[in-house]
């Protein structure tokens, strides 16, 4: 029997939070496949309780709770790792929900192919109108298009996806990709970036990535999540998460920061002229453009990235 457990870190979002667990207890398995959820409170009161016990209530999946009360992403997901059972531990975000095939698509596609780590897409929903700096909302879809069982990189090819791997609905093979005591590193837990930190460890030790076609979700795209104000902030941050983390697991950090150091400079100028270009010439791309900037500055002061201590 193939076993998989679904864990959803939650914090303060208790709609999000039934509307996601219902889909997901409501999978459709085939024979020879078992699967339980996981709801992992990162509340410092645990408000979520009340809500899951209401939830396990009538017909699904098994579902079970689990309270961490200091807030951190990765100290949430690595309780919930610990606390799980399965062969493959499947993450889903309190935000997202499933159609009832979506484990199955998961599961069968790793099975398959003997991949280590399964991604599928997310498909955005902008409940309050679409990004204004973004009209397709491509830049928030994860969606590569391609067939079941594809095996792809860790380096994101803006060609193929706007979005590329993270935690959010991904599946992770227990047995190659989950044997390290803390899977994922705590101080990147307020900041963010431990879902590529991870990533990059387990393609550094050789583990196969792929693609599942049928493993697609959706997720709320709230309107303060869309302002430009909002994506400034996370374009920059997201520039210091990268040159931090290939610097933090490079052979040579030293070499490594020198490399990132000289790319960043390059990028800077090239990036702050199309800009410019744009902006002057009241293109729609401007505000894509300044995003692009503030991610590749943040690339230079990867030091000052806050990471929690101790």
């Amino acid at each position: 029997m193939t076993t998989a457990t679904v864990v959803i870190c939650t914090y303060n979002r208790h709609d999000m939070l039934r509307r996601a667990v219902s889909s997901a207890r409501g999978q459709i398995l085939p024979s020879g496949l078992s699967a339980e959820i996981l709801v992992v409170d990162n509340s410092r009161d645990a408000n979520a309780q009340a809500v899951v016990a209401e939830l396990a209530q009538g017909d699904g999946l098994a579902l079970r709770y689990v309270s961490l009360p200091k807030p951190n992403i990765s100290r949430a997901r690595n309780a919930g790792v610990a606390q799980s059972h399965g062969d493959y531990v499947v993450f889903l975000d309190d935000d997202e929900w499933c159609a009832p095939g979506w484990l199955a698509g998961m599961i069968t596609t790793a099975e398959q192919t003997s991949a280590d780590l399964v991604f599928g897409a997310i498909e955005p929903v902008f409940p309050d109108g679409m990004p204004l700096w973004d009209p397709s909302g491509r830049s928030l879809a994860r969606d590569m298009k391609l067939p079941s069982g594809s095996f792809i990189s860790i380096n994101h090819d803006p060609a193929i996806s706007g979005l590329w791997i993270g935690t959010c609905n991904a599946l992770l093979r227990r047995a190659t990709c989950l044997d390290e005591p803390d899977t994922f590193d705590t101080a990147l837990g307020v900041v963010g970036g431990e879902d590529y930190d991870l990533f990059l460890r387990l393609w550094q030790r050789g583990r196969r990535f792929a693609w599942s076609a049928e493993g697609k979700v959706w997720e709320d795209i709230p309107g303060n999540r869309i302002t430009m104000a909002y994506r400034r902030s996370r374009a920059f941050i997201t520039g210091q998460q990268y040159s931090a983390i290939t610097i933090r697991r490079a052979r040579s950090s030293a070499l490594a920061a020198l490399i990132v150091l000289i790319k960043g400079a390059i990028q800077v100028p090239l990036v702050a002229a199309r800009w410019a270009w744009a902006r002057r010439r009241g293109h729609s791309a401007a505000d894509a453009l300044e995003l692009q900037l503030r991610m590749v500055a943040g690339k230079l002061f990867w030091w000052n990235l806050p990471l929690e201590r101790g």
